[in-house]
């Protein structure tokens, strides 16, 4: 039997249970025995613009999404409009029997840029302008409408309504019932789907049942599917990764201001004990205490981190965008100070307030180089989940072991994936100290006799020492003495070549596949699972590829870097940015510049479809640089 692979796109209004769907969709296809990736799209309005999930489910661990779906779940009528291009010849379209009066002028919710583009479809193909249009339009291109009463099904299931809160259920049981699932599985969606509101889930599992008898008397055939043996896996975001990453290493103070996409993980560490998996570890927890704190901006965000840090307890803050731009000056205070920071950055869509929920990569050279002057810090970034969860735990490590600031990068696209990840090995975590001081009495904070940079590190209620913003000596006084300033830049400069002696390659970057392959891919964060899709594709073809990933940028890996390079054949750059930031990086330590490159930066998240025809127009040598530009 061919490998199941189902691509499924579920969109409706903002607010209108789009996550509830793809939690029930989720959890019934993992009791299957199936694999889920999906990624959540939606505006930065509070309710109502366009939002979906675009999924796509395997027996296999799926690492990307692709286009065109073959089955796509609209909640609404603008989702048939904004999801045009998007499905495939044979694509089954589930909607509502009353969208069919609806007309496209009506559709305030579309953006007007959005909407012209879909008139001008229509009209060059002399389509109507509303829903008989749109659905001429699937027709052509060969895909299966299937029209569902959702109000009556609805009540005559669960008279007590309203219908409308129900249709995201409907919708994906109806999904569910199609794609050959059965019924006990899509009930025990609803269960986990709703398991924080137990007085709806008889509500809810009666539309199940709705839906179910609807296909089962309708002309709808089924899919046939094989069903597997279940395994403990955890259904993640990146949020939720990072989060259970930072309990796992230690954390005991976290800050932030609220802002997308980053407060998803601070509030989940607010409510860290109905994280179940942590099992004892929770008892310890609350013993050792986690503090979290909402703050009034991200300027105190960062210093009250600071603060926390300099009690010797692991101490975060966690921010995106404009917030990460008012956190600069407390960061470069930690490089001066010495201060074990970790600052976990969200990416997201700029400049200014750009697209806030959107997703993007444009903040790398920003994190190498924020903060004034000169100073140690060491920028990190996770391309999947289970990188999330060791990278936030070695981000705290390193930023107490070499105690400066350390900035660990999650792009947008990552922090709203949902995956589902085998079970996290302990085994693999470790909590390193810092360097303790056992001089009390001659205590110097600073100490510049110490050959890898780093000086013992002090502890509140032992030691006496000095702290400021400005130059100073190894007890903390202010100077502008010459010698001891050179001394000091130099001393806290030498932390970066220490690390970068005693870290690991494995965790600074990688080369996935065949050292001598066709075409060598270089990327950084969430392309990173689709590039290594693309590469077992590209084998089908007979093109052989690798992949070099970059995980750590300072300190960079520049000799190992170097040597991967040199001996590449065609080197293409995949980036979420307009300015291949991390080409610029590589030709910046290595002095080798790279020339082609895939670059999205529209906001939307990259699939392997149009990765993949991007790499071959490449090879054609008709582009150097391609824009991917897909996306609703």
């Amino acid at each position: 039997m061919q490998e199941t692979d189902i691509n499924l796109l579920v969109g409706g209004p903002q607010g209108g249970g789009i996550d509830s769907a793809a939690n029930m969709i989720s959890m019934a296809f993992s009791l299957a025995g199936y694999n889920i990736y999906g990624i959540r799209e939606y505006h930065s309005n509070i309710k109502g613009r366009h939002s979906y999930i675009h999924f796509r489910i395997m027996h296999k661990r799926p690492r990307s999404l692709k286009y065109p779906v073959d089955i796509m779940v609209a909640l609404d009528p603008d989702t048939l409009f904004e999801h045009m291009f998007d499905v495939s010849s044979n694509a089954k379209i589930i909607y509502d029997t009353s969208f069919d009066k609806f007309e496209l002028k009506n559709a305030r919710m579309i953006t007007s840029d959005t909407m012209e583009s879909i008139r001008n479809e229509l009209k060059s193909r002399n389509l109507t302008m509303d829903v008989h249009g749109i659905l001429d339009y699937f027709r052509s291109v060969g895909a299966i409408p299937i029209a569902m009463p959702f109000d009556k099904l609805i009540n005559d299931y669960v008279p007590e309504g309203p219908a409308t809160r129900y249709y995201n259920t409907l919708g994906a049981g109806t999904t569910l019932a199609i794609l050959g699932l059965d019924i006990e599985h899509a009930n025990e969606g609803i269960k986990y789907a709703f398991r924080k509101k137990p007085s709806v889930i008889d509500s809810n599992l009666r539309v199940i049942k709705a839906a179910y008898d609807y296909v089962d008397r309708s002309e709808i055939k089924p899919e046939q599917l094989k069903f597997y043996p279940v395994i403990p896996r955890m259904l993640l975001t990146g949020n939720d990764a990072v989060a259970i990453g930072k309990l796992m290493g230690g954390l005991r103070f976290q800050t932030y201001y609220p802002i997308t996409p980053a407060s998803d993980e601070s509030t989940l560490l607010e409510n860290h004990e109905d994280i179940k998996f942590l099992g004892n570890e929770t008892k310890n927890l609350k013993k050792g205490g986690l503090v979290i704190v909402q703050c009034e901006d991200e300027l105190s965000a960062v210093n009250m981190a600071n603060g926390g840090a300099l009690t010797g307890a692991r101490s975060a803050t966690a921010t995106s965008g404009p917030g990460f731009s008012l956190m600069a000056e407390g960061i470069s205070f930690a490089g001066m100070t010495e201060i074990p920071l970790v600052v976990t950055l969200y990416q997201r869509g700029g400049p200014s307030t750009g697209l806030p929920t959107r997703n993007g990569q444009s903040d790398l050279l920003f994190a190498l180089n924020t903060g004034h002057g000169e100073f140690p810090k060491m920028v990190i970034s996770s391309g999947d989940m289970e990188e999330c969860v060791y990278d936030a735990i070695k981000s705290l490590n390193y930023a107490q072991k070499y105690q400066m600031p350390v900035i660990h990068m999650i792009d947008k696209t990552l922090a709203n994936t949902m995956d589902l990840v085998p079970e996290i090995d302990v085994k693999k975590v470790r909590i390193e100290k810092y360097k303790e001081n056992n001089n009390h009495e001659n205590y110097k904070r600073y100490n510049l006799n110490t050959d890898d940079g780093v000086s013992p590190y002090g502890v509140f209620g032992k030691d006496v020492f000095w702290m400021t913003g400005d130059e100073h000596n190894e007890l903390g006084h202010v100077t502008e003495d010459t010698s001891v300033r050179d001394k000091m830049m130099e001393k806290r400069m030498r932390k970066l070549i220490t690390a970068d002696k005693e870290i690991p390659m494995e965790d600074r970057a990688v080369l996935y596949g065949d050292k001598n392959a066709d075409i060598t891919y270089i990327t950084w964060g969430s392309q990173k699972s689709l590039l290594l899709d693309a590469i077992d594709e590209l084998k089908k073809d007979g093109i052989s590829a690798n992949l070099l990933y970059l995980r750590m940028f300072a300190p960079f890996p520049s000799e190992y870097v170097g040597e991967v390079l040199k001996k590449s054949n065609l080197i293409i750059d995949v980036e979420s940015n307009m300015t291949a930031q991390a080409a610029k990086i590589i030709r910046m330590n290595t002095g080798i510049e790279v020339k082609n490159s895939i670059l999205k930066y529209n906001g939307r998240h990259m699939t392997i479809d149009e990765v993949i025809k991007s790499t071959k127009r490449i090879m054609g040598r008709e582009l150097e640089m391609v824009v991917l530009e897909n996306g609703s």
